[in-house]
């Protein structure tokens, strides 16, 4: 009867022994925190020194930026002027279109000496179709 009077059963838990095992929990935790925390900052600070110096970079300005285009002309004859003389250049001298494939460019003028000087233009052999082989087997 006298169990029921205080409100909580009184043989199997006992609060002055679970509170003190609270205490020494909580003081348990804040030993190994002042042991671990001073451990962990000379740690940190032994691999610091360890650490070779950092790189440093170097911050350049950007270049400055290219022109956008397409560009604003301003005055046309000069421009294509040099145009023209880029036309001229390409169309009066020798040169590789595709160097891999083995297509060059000449001159106009030459060109138009060679052909004349045959009486006409080059033939080229049209490419037949090549017939497939006959079966492995041979035909009956």
């Amino acid at each position: 009867m006298a169990d029921v009077q205080k409100g909580y059963e009184t043989s199997d838990a006992h609060p002055g022994a679970t509170f003190r095992a609270g205490l020494y929990m909580l003081g348990a935790m804040f030993l190994v925190a002042a042991v671990v925390v001073p451990l962990y900052w000379l740690y940190a600070r032994r691999e610091t020194a360890a650490q070779p110096r950092a790189a440093s970079v170097i911050h350049e300005p950007p270049p400055a930026a290219a022109p956008a285009f397409p560009k604003l002309v301003s005055s046309e004859p000069p421009v294509l002027a040099e145009f023209r003389r880029q036309e001229d250049e390409l169309l009066t001298s020798y040169g590789w279109v595709e160097k891999d494939r083995g297509i060059a460019r000449m001159p106009i003028a030459e060109a138009m000496r060679l052909v004349g000087g045959r009486g006409s233009l080059p033939s080229f052999p049209a490419t037949a179709a090549v017939p497939s082989p006959p079966p492995a087997g041979g035909v009956r």
